[in-house]
């Protein structure tokens, strides 16, 4: 396995995974409505749209990663988890060193 940096990363991967991670944040965001067991049927309802939504992000970033030449080089885990860190904890860039 080699060791790629973050930007060889595929930036297909980069979006899916962005893309996955908005629709989980909108998952966590019914948290502000309290309790599951006190939402209305209504709530329930929009939330389990909203899991579905976030559930099929996510299976398509796993799908292409699993299918991305890069993980015959790396390994499937490797590059999932790269792809995660760049997206998650991105490297700061060469202005935000700079205003540091």
């Amino acid at each position: 396995m080699s060791d790629k940096s973050t930007t060889d990363i595929p930036s297909e991967l980069i979006d899916l995974q962005r893309a996955s991670d908005a629709e989980f944040l909108k998952v966590r965001a019914f948290q502000k409505h309290g309790r599951a067991s006190e939402w209305t049927d209504e709530l329930h309802t929009e939330w389990r749209a909203q899991w579905e939504a976030w559930r099929v992000a996510a299976e398509a970033v796993y799908a292409a990663i699993c299918n991305h030449p890069v993980a015959a080089e790396m390994g499937r885990h490797t590059l999932e988890m790269a792809v995660k860190a760049a997206v998650r904890h991105p490297a700061p860039t060469a202005s935000h060193e700079l205003a540091a």
